[in-house]
């Protein structure tokens, strides 16, 4: 813990100031009650909006600072990814590792054939390209 605090304080980009209304920002979207481990855009404009960030760039420029610092995760290479902010980076990790495994090690075709989804997974682990009806198996309590 102390060689991260050493490098942390060592780090330029750390001393970086931000403004009360960011911080505030984040605290909302962070401390936000859901079921869900996201958040709708349309949810985090309203937030924005609340603490004094009333254009979309100023918002967007905020939750890029928090994305780079690992506070929450937000992806922008589609509408569909643009439309949410995960809110607990953990999750996304502990769903994509279900789909990204060595299946040398971790692969278990029984659990699929009793699902009646050995051929769709075959073809995911085989070939990358999953079916929606095992991403949902896979994801299923998630």
């Amino acid at each position: 813990r102390s060689d991260v605090e050493k490098y942390a304080r060592g780090d330029e980009s750390m001393k970086q100031e931000v403004s009360v209304r960011w911080m505030a920002f984040l605290d909302e979207i962070i401390s936000s009650k859901t079921e869900r481990d996201y958040l709708l855009i349309s949810e985090v404009r309203t937030f924005g909006q609340q603490y004094g960030l009333e254009s979309i760039q100023e918002q967007d420029e905020a939750l890029s600072l928090f994305h780079e610092r690992g506070l929450l995760v937000r992806l922008t290479a589609s509408e569909t990814l643009k439309s949410i902010v995960i809110t607990k980076p953990q999750w996304l990790v502990d769903g994509l590792s279900k789909l990204i495994r060595d299946h040398d090690l971790h692969l278990n075709l029984k659990e699929f054939e009793t699902a009646g989804l050995l051929q769709e997974a075959e073809r995911t682990f085989g070939d990358g390209i999953a079916s929606r009806d095992l991403l949902e198996f896979l994801w299923k309590g998630s």
